[in-house]
């Protein structure tokens, strides 16, 4: 925070929905950050995928760590 709040690469790639969700996270007035009860209700958060559908890309992952 005393450095102020860190540069995102490539910014303007991302959707608006999450950079404002960045902005929330990285304010460096601990006073206007939102807490994780907040960020857990911020409209990014509700676009997400169920947890479940991590298990495939994890699996592939796991699978071609092992090829190399």
């Amino acid at each position: 925070a005393t450095n102020g709040k860190p540069d995102v690469k490539d910014k303007h790639k991302l959707s608006p929905v999450f950079q404002d969700f960045l902005d929330k996270c990285l304010e460096v007035d601990v006073d206007k950050r939102w807490g994780a009860s907040e960020l857990l209700k911020h409209p990014f958060l509700r676009l997400s995928k169920p947890l479940a559908s991590l298990t495939p890309l994890i699996l592939a992952a796991r699978e071609a760590a092992k090829g190399h």
